[in-house]
């Protein structure tokens, strides 16, 4: 089940109503904003939430919709909790730069550490080959 942002497109033409999905959940919590030419669209037969109504849907695994909610206390949540002044401090910018400078330092260990089992490995190849050639041939 996939969520996403979209907004309820209506065409009096159109017998059904569409989603304009505007922006997908990650599976890590993050979101893919559609680019303006290349946001999909998916039919919808509704007619309880007006033109241009922004809402949560999830979607299986066929693109379908199996779930709706209007998006705007969600949007308030998140413009409250990320984008209102106080929230990102001083302290916060550098509570995060700490803590990527601790993963750069984690990872150039991990590689550092990789690196030298590769030299392990290539000598102790390397040693197996000479062994090989001092064995008497059979």
């Amino acid at each position: 089940m996939i969520r996403h942002l979209a907004q309820i497109q209506c065409d009096a033409q159109a017998a059904p109503s569409q989603l304009l999905l505007l922006a997908q959940e990650r599976p890590d919590g993050s979101w893919h904003v559609y680019d303006l030419g290349d946001r999909p669209t998916i039919d919808y037969p509704q007619d309880e939430l007006p033109a241009a109504t922004l809402v949560l849907v999830h979607l299986d695994q066929q693109q379908q919709p199996i779930a709706l909610q209007e998006a705007t206390d969600w949007l308030l949540n998140v413009v409250k909790h990320h984008l209102t002044p106080g929230i990102i401090t001083p302290e916060f910018v550098q509570q995060e730069r700490e803590k990527i400078e601790a993963w750069r330092q984690e990872i150039t260990a991990q590689s550092q550490d990789f690196t030298r089992r590769q030299l392990e490995l290539e000598v102790r190849r390397e040693q197996l080959e000479a062994l090989e050639q001092k064995l008497p041939q059979s």
